[in-house]
């Protein structure tokens, strides 16, 4: 009984280190095959990177870089970052150190944002002077070499209002990005494609249960990826950690998406 007890705290206090100082360092690239009748085919094989919740705080650039070079390697057409930029306060020759990093994001088309419960005006700053467009309950028409475009929204108050309507200009695909995942049920619109966050996975998750910590926003969608008819939502499981500073089964991640018209 007592080399039981033994060999049991001793798998505690080396999965305890292994989800405190192993795993939230590592980094997982999920990627995803898509097809949809109403991309335009200008867009056709369009790559998409998605990164939300870097929760980024004490100088460690680390994992970002590691995502960055990633982000890099992929050759995305367009990059999303779906909220939480950082946990906690920073200073200023961090918010400069930041800047510079997100700045090497370079995709070939566009570079979009929303802002999450954790993101104030200064974060919004931060990415605008990183070259990302921060959407706030606004829409945007992309366009890549062809007449029709395909249509992004960004907030978590997305009403038909947001919606850009303009003389001579239609649209089919559309796609919202959206802080808080469980919002899937309360868009107006059919969005083709709806990409959030912070749910962080749960943090710690338990193998075939899934997510441990449920966090309000994301009591209901919890897993990578759901589908509501044509509507698909992706989940990204995010980099950094919060509560609990730990990850466990649960690896930072990055999604990819190729779509492709059928």
């Amino acid at each position: 009984m007592k080399r039981f007890i033994c060999i049991l705290i001793l798998i505690i206090f080396l999965g305890f280190a292994y989800a405190r100082y192993f795993e939230p360092k590592r980094l997982k690239v999920n990627e995803y095959l898509i097809t949809s009748n109403a991309l335009p085919q200008s867009f056709d094989g369009l790559k998409i990177i998605h990164f939300s919740d870097v929760l980024y705080h004490n100088n460690n650039y680390s994992l970002l870089e590691k995502t960055i070079y990633e982000i890099l390697n992929s050759n995305a057409d367009i990059v999303f970052f779906t909220g939480d930029l950082i946990k906690g306060d920073i200073n200023e020759e961090e918010k400069e150190q930041l800047i510079k990093h997100l700045n090497n994001i370079q995709p070939k088309l566009y570079k979009y944002a929303v802002l999450g419960d954790n993101d104030n005006e200064d974060v919004k700053q931060i990415l605008e002077d990183s070259n990302f467009i921060v959407l706030d309950n606004t829409s945007a028409l992309l366009f890549n070499e062809g007449a029709e475009p395909i249509l992004i929204a960004g907030g978590d108050k997305l009403t038909n209002d947001s919606l850009l309507t303009e003389e001579n200009i239609s649209y089919n695909y559309k796609i919202a990005l959206t802080h808080f995942p469980d919002n899937f049920d309360n868009l107006k619109n059919d969005y083709n494609l709806v990409l959030a966050g912070h749910s962080l996975g749960g943090e710690i998750r338990i193998p075939y249960l899934g997510a441990v910590l449920k966090k309000e926003g994301a009591q209901k969608y919890t897993d990578y990826h759901y589908q509501k008819d044509n509507n698909h939502l992706y989940v990204s499981f995010g980099l950094g950690t919060e509560k609990t500073n730990m990850r466990l089964f649960n690896m930072p991640s990055i999604n990819i998406y190729r779509i492709y018209s059928k």
